[in-house]
């Protein structure tokens, strides 16, 4: 009898083990696939691995970028190539991933946050809102605010 117990408490931490590191996996493949994707500017393929927040903030400011850079600046920086190389939990639904991106032109470590909704991770990094301080006038050599803004470039200095 004493050896049923111990093997059923020996079945249930190899599956908590077992669990734990799916659970790992699941997140490295979503991180993955969400980098892999940004970083060779795919925006519509990261879109199903993002929360909606992410959809709804970081995504359409992605979508305008991709079209502000043109495809000869893409072409120079992809393929890009991502390796998850850590993965953190914080909690049950939050975790953070390590990863390393190179393309042609870049080299650079970054960190992903992903959040588990309705037992599936998402990338979780929705932009903040974005506040532009007030602009200070621009100030003519003679003293004077400088209203024209090809005279602010020329002749002008901020205060």
């Amino acid at each position: 009898m004493k050896s049923f117990f111990s093997f059923i408490i020996l079945s249930g931490i190899i599956l908590l083990c077992h669990s734990c590191k799916n659970e790992e996996q699941v997140v490295q493949q979503v991180a993955y696939a969400y980098s892999y994707a940004m970083a060779n500017y795919h925006v519509d393929e990261a879109e199903q691995y993002a929360t909606e927040e992410t959809k709804n903030t970081t995504l359409v400011k992605a979508r305008s970028l991709v079209q502000a850079v043109g495809d000869s600046y893409i072409q120079s920086d992809t393929p890009a190539e991502i390796e998850i190389t850590n993965v953190e939990f914080q909690s049950d639904t939050v975790a953070i991933a390590t990863y390393h991106k190179t393309t042609p032109i870049k080299d650079m470590t970054g960190t992903l946050e992903l959040r588990k909704r309705d037992g599936e991770w998402y990338a979780h990094i929705p932009l903040k809102e974005v506040i532009i301080p007030e602009a200070k006038p621009y100030i003519s050599n003679e003293g004077k605010e400088v209203k024209d803004i090809n005279l602010q470039q020329n002749t002008g200095k901020r205060q």
